[in-house]
């Protein structure tokens, strides 16, 4: 028997938020030319109503991680590791068990919207049919909610009868976080939700998304390479390099006092404040490029772009483990931060690639 409107909205204000644990995660893509080490090893957790940044840069398997949480890997990766849903290992489900979870536990804020939404059809049946696919209700109560959903984005209710083609990127946008949160699932991924949007809609969309991730006390992972947004936007944070992560811990902890040379290299090519001089400080970049995955460097795997970096980096791979600390970095230096970091902060240094001895 199909389930009312009334019946629909309570139940779904019911659910809980996701607890997340996500333990020695790994992704291997299978090529012709070898095994791609895409993920290594990475352990985080997402407690119950927080939020999570996952920081680096292009190619460093931020994106891979959300599609391994959402069992969304091809076919040829092999995913090793353990990925706990309130408990429940996702690694190990079937489809039918997955088929449950996704969305209604675990939904995705994809990065390109307009590939998200099936051009053909009106942009309400297509929310209304994830609905449908996991709830037993009628059409019209579904409608209900996608008018409901739409409301809690800031969108007119009539453009749920318009198609995709009709909406502007920042539209699009908010009617795939619409679609993500139509069964109010414990867990949101938001895979660089704002990517091609321009800087104004970029602020829109995401104090949309905290908003919403803070009023329905929603658990929550954001993917970006901007280190501006995490600072605004989340509690804890992870920094990824080459497919693992260097540092990990409270956002505010991580961004003033970074424990790794990578972090405090990232910090150094984002634009920052002007000090109280009125000097606006310089934009440093970090020289060289990812390692290859298919034959990823002994030790540590940013020791080549380092310039800190001892001859123990390279051969001795850096142990990180997020349950010694609530802030902490695989780095053999840790107790050396604070000389790392004063020396980051001058571009000679990363000039110069002179490692300290």
């Amino acid at each position: 028997m199909a389930i009312t409107f009334e019946q629909l909205q309570a139940q779904l204000d019911e659910k809980p938020s996701v607890h997340l644990e996500v333990l020695d995660l790994a992704v291997t893509y299978k090529t012709v030319k070898g095994s791609f080490h895409a993920v290594d090893n990475i352990s985080f957790e997402v407690a119950p109503g927080s939020n999570l940044g996952l920081v680096g840069e292009s190619g460093c398997g931020k994106s891979t991680v959300v599609k391994a949480l959402m069992r969304l890997t091809p076919e040829d990766a092999a995913l090793s590791g353990r990925v706990l849903v309130n408990g429940a290992d996702l690694i190990a489900m079937n489809a039918e068990q997955l088929q449950k979870v996704r969305w209604t536990q675990i939904a995705l804020v994809t990065q390109s919207a307009m590939n998200s939404l099936d051009p053909v059809v009106r942009v309400g049946d297509q929310i209304v049919e994830s609905i449908r696919a996991h709830v037993g209700t009628s059409y019209a109560t579904a409608w209900k909610r996608a008018e409901a959903l739409f409301a809690m984005v800031g969108l007119p209710a009539a453009r749920l009868r318009e198609y995709p083609h009709q909406f502007s990127g920042g539209m699009r946008q908010r009617t795939v976080i619409a679609m993500a949160l139509s069964l109010n699932a414990g867990l949101l991924l938001a895979d660089e939700p704002t990517t091609a949007l321009d800087p104004i809609m970029q602020d829109q969309v995401l104090a949309r998304i905290q908003a919403l991730q803070k009023s329905l006390h929603r658990s929550m992972i954001l993917v970006t390479h901007d280190i501006a947004v995490v600072a605004e936007t989340c509690e804890m944070v992870a920094v990824m390099y080459a497919g693992r992560i260097v540092e990990y811990g409270p956002t505010a902890t991580v961004l003033t006092k970074p424990l790794h040379p990578y972090t405090m290299g990232l910090e150094n090519a984002f634009p920052r404040m002007p000090s109280g001089d009125g000097v606006r400080p310089p934009l440093i970049s970090i020289r060289g490029g990812l390692p290859n995955l298919l034959s990823p460097p002994k030790g540590c795997r940013f020791a080549q772009r380092c310039p800190f970096a001892t001859e123990r980096c390279t051969t001795e791979d850096p142990i990180i483990d997020i349950k010694a600390s609530s802030h902490v970095a695989a780095c053999h230096y840790p107790s050396r931060a604070e000389e790392f970091r004063r020396k980051a902060a001058e571009a000679e240094t990363w000039n110069a690639m002179e490692g300290i001895t």
